[in-house]
């Protein structure tokens, strides 16, 4: 006799034979990890849920992925030289894992969802970009792999961003933004293997140091919100160091910055600055603000003697920051009908500082733009000489050095953002700043320009105008996406490049003397540099199609000539300890993906006179750009997205010459990111400590604003 007991509720398994067996049904998850583990309602707001704000600990808060629900079309390929993280030899995929192996299917599935972002990526067989350049991409062209649209047509390339993603973590929608040339890196077969890395580098210990990073960088915001206020006279008076401080930076900006760009007149600072030690009553406020400007401007030049940091930011750059707010909260208070010199001299300063710093970088390009629109509105475009007597030579020749510096700033940072110069079509009469040392421009002379092969602090800008109106062109013409990209206009161009380069004096020495000519060393290094960049950005769109059609083997080795002579220069520069282009420029780190796309096309070709002989050559090259970068975390503190790349594409290409050291290659280049961020978490500065370091003046007007806003 049968049992009347119906089967237990508790039971899964079906009877045989009366129905097949149906997998359960899975909710997919959507709460965040911390919700979904209190069983509490989750906003799943981005970056962070409201009760992890709420729960001060917004650095925890992440999604989980279901990756069960990937396609079978985003099977991850390996390119040749890595092998899958997972293990050193092919597994069979599990078919329930979409063809992610068992072994690997928990550690996806149990990633955070911008970390399984990281990790998704097209299935697709990489090889070189055979697309023709005939319409122009931006200077972002450089290292994209050009996609195409569902009707075949040519669309924009396909930015993978997805190791930056990893690297920052969850962005916040004003962050989603990635513009700039710098920034866009999609050549597939080189960035293809960061994204080899990821499980590996997920399951050390690098994920929770940048989130211990991310966690004090966020406390520090907190505590130096609003502190930035307008400050008093004599509040500003307080912000300024010792002398001997005060000194070493002032000597510093006039080394290097005023080498270059052309913004102060040293004799009249110099009586200001005396003048100030003497008596700071009797000095105007804009004389403070233009100090602290000096100082925003090489401050970070001083962060390797003792490098503390603040999150992933250094106690140098944080300080140059704060002097950056003060006078920008200084300056939005003084009126725009009548602007007079030092009001023209802070708004560049300003500008520079920004850039020096890594300050707002996506707001540079505008700001910049503006500045020079506005100098345009206040007649800087035109030649002063029209003013006749009513305005002294000195005046003049001041106003002259002031619209150079202007139109060479705003070209560069729209060249590093990938843009069109605000300067394009400005029609513009004045004439080119006199090659004079500043003892020689008085109130009533009128000195004679020196010669070009006699180095003044304004050689720079005196030599660069003459290349200046064909820089502009070729930006333009790079950024027009609606013109068409012809092979013979580029070697016309290139022509003209070569004549400039040419024509540059060449100081009675190679550029590569040591440090006994500093100044003139970095201004014809920088001369160079500004021409030879754009032999990289014209032939690379030309350089990876040298597979497909041989008549681009000229622009390979042009553009790979170009590449390393920029490493080159930059090596040289840094070595004499000057640091200064390494942080205000972009450009040696668009070499370095150049020079590894084109040593990528050689391996792939099987050339074996590149693999014989240059391939050491090209690699050394890129180890000291990541020496460079190494320097650049050292100063600001921030970096290492430009860092990864370059570390996991020279451990890509040595893992392709020597297939065997492939994992070698790769944990090594995990173990340089992780090093940075430990090195820059163990000597990181006490908050409160670092505020009084940073901010030691409490503002009245803060407090009383504060105030007020309370009541």
């Amino acid at each position: 006799m049968q049992s009347s007991v119906p089967p237990a509720r508790t039971s899964s398994s079906p009877r045989i034979g009366s129905y097949p067996i149906q997998a359960k049904r899975k909710r997919k998850t959507l709460s965040c990890y911390e919700c979904r583990r209190r069983k509490l309602k989750c906003d799943r707001e981005e970056p962070s849920c409201g009760r992890c704000r709420k729960a001060a600990q917004p650095e925890l808060c992440s999604y989980l992925y279901d990756v069960s629900s990937l396609s079978a079309t985003r099977q991850p390929s390996n390119p040749p030289g890595l092998l899958p993280p997972s293990s050193s030899a092919p597994q069979q995929p599990d078919p329930s894992s979409h063809g992610i192996s068992s072994r690997n299917h928990l550690a996806y599935s149990s990633l955070p969802r911008v970390a399984s972002q990281f990790l998704d990526i097209s299935g697709k067989e990489y090889t070189p970009s055979t697309v023709q350049a005939v319409q122009n991409q931006g200077t972002w062209q450089l290292l994209g792999h050009v996609s195409l649209a569902a009707n075949g047509a040519e669309a924009r390339p396909a930015i993978n961003a997805d190791v930056q993603m990893l690297l920052r973590g969850p962005r916040s929608r004003s962050q989603k933004k990635r513009l700039f040339s710098a920034e866009r890196i999609s050549e597939p077969n080189i960035m293809v293997a960061a994204t080899q890395l990821a499980v590996s580098l997920i399951q050390t210990a690098l994920p929770r140091v940048q989130r211990e990073l991310k966690s004090l960088q966020v406390k520090w915001k907190g505590i130096r919100a609003d502190d930035a206020w307008f400050l008093t006279h004599d509040e500003l008076l307080q912000l300024l160091p010792d002398r001997e401080t005060l000194d070493r930076h002032v000597n510093l900006y006039f080394d290097t910055v005023e080498t270059t760009y052309r913004i102060l007149h040293y004799q009249s600072f110099q009586k200001q600055y005396e003048l100030l030690w003497q008596d700071p009553n009797q000095v105007n406020s804009a004389v403070v603000i233009i100090l602290l400007l000096v100082m925003a401007s090489v401050e970070v030049l001083f962060s390797h003697e003792q490098p503390k940091y603040i999150g992933d930011s250094s106690v140098s750059r944080e300080r140059a920051i704060f002097w950056i707010e003060v006078s920008e909260k200084w300056l939005a208070r003084q009126s725009y009908k009548h602007m007079h010199l030092a009001i023209w001299q802070i708004r560049c300063l300003i500008v520079f500082a920004k850039q020096i710093n890594v300050v707002k970088k996506k707001r540079i390009w505008t700001e910049s733009g503006t500045l020079l629109r506005e100098a345009m509105s206040a007649g800087f475009h035109r030649d002063p000489s029209v003013l006749g007597e009513k305005v002294s030579f000195f005046d003049q020749e001041m106003r002259r050095r002031l619209w150079a510096t202007i139109i060479e700033m705003e070209l560069q940072i729209s060249i590093d953002r990938g843009m069109p110069s605000a300067s394009a079509g400005v029609p513009s009469d004045t004439t080119t700043v006199l090659n004079v040392h500043d003892e020689e421009l008085e109130k009533n002379s009128r000195p004679t320009s020196r010669s070009l092969r006699e180095h003044t602090p304004t050689s720079y800008l005196h030599i660069s105008r003459s290349s200046f109106s064909l820089r502009v062109s070729l930006n333009s013409m790079i950024n027009d996406m609606s013109s068409p990209f012809v092979h013979e206009t580029v070697l016309d161009y290139e022509d003209m490049i070569t004549k400039e380069l040419q024509r540059l004096p060449s100081g009675g020495g190679s550029h590569r003397q040591a440090h006994g000519n500093g100044r003139r060393t970095m201004v014809r290094i920088l001369l160079d540099i500004q021409l030879r960049q754009f032999l990289v950005m014209l032939h690379a769109p030309f350089a990876r199609q040298t597979q497909t059609s041989s008549r681009y083997s000229l622009s390979r080795i042009t553009c790979l000539t170009a590449a390393a002579e920029i490493v080159q220069l930059y090596s040289d520069l840094t070595q004499t300890g000057n640091f200064i282009l390494l942080l205000q420029r972009n450009d040696y780190f668009r070499a370095a993906l150049v020079i590894c796309q084109s040593a990528y096309t050689n391996l792939i070709t099987k050339n074996n006179l590149f693999i014989n002989s240059n391939s050491a050559v090209l690699i050394q090259y890129l180890e000291d750009v990541i020496g460079m970068l190494e320097q650049r975390i050292t100063q600001h503190g921030t970096g290492y997205t430009y860092y990864w790349y370059i570390s996991a594409a020279s451990a890509f290409l040595q893992s392709v010459l020597l297939p065997s050291e492939s994992t070698k290659e790769k944990e090594e280049a995990i173990n340089r990111v992780t090093k940075q961020y430990y090195r820059v978490l163990e000597s990181q500065e006490d908050i409160g400590k670092a505020k009084d370091m940073i901010m030691p003046v409490h503002s009245t007007s803060m407090t009383s604003a504060k105030k007020f806003d309370t009541s």
